[in-house]
């Protein structure tokens, strides 16, 4: 498992069984000198370069983004997946396992 440092989110990830997890940054942080803002600048850096490393937004039915949860802080977090995963049929264990540790970096309330 791994962390990417953006300029406003952070995402966590565990190649082996394709899960992942994006920080999303608190919406008051956001600077606006014009458009875009920060926030929204670094999402599509952010979904760019997950993308070109095989990693994409797990979506809802409504093909948007899904919600996984808040961080102990209060931001939101979205799940994530890799394309090409290590592991293809992990078992139960390794894929709570693994979302269990994802959360914890994520700092996300167990």
């Amino acid at each position: 498992m791994f962390t990417m440092q953006f300029a406003s989110n952070m995402a966590v990830l565990d190649p082996m069984t394709g899960q992942g997890l994006l920080v999303r940054p608190h919406p008051a942080d956001d600077l606006t000198m014009g458009l875009p803002s920060l926030h929204e600048s670094d999402w599509h850096r952010v979904i760019a370069e997950l993308d070109r490393l095989g990693w994409e937004p797990t979506e809802d039915c409504d093909g948007l983004p899904m919600f996984d949860g808040m961080t102990t802080d209060g931001r939101d977090v979205i799940g994530l997946y890799g394309r090409e995963p290590v592991t293809t049929m992990p078992t139960l264990s390794e894929t709570s396992g693994a979302m269990h540790e994802l959360a914890h970096m994520a700092g996300m309330t167990l």
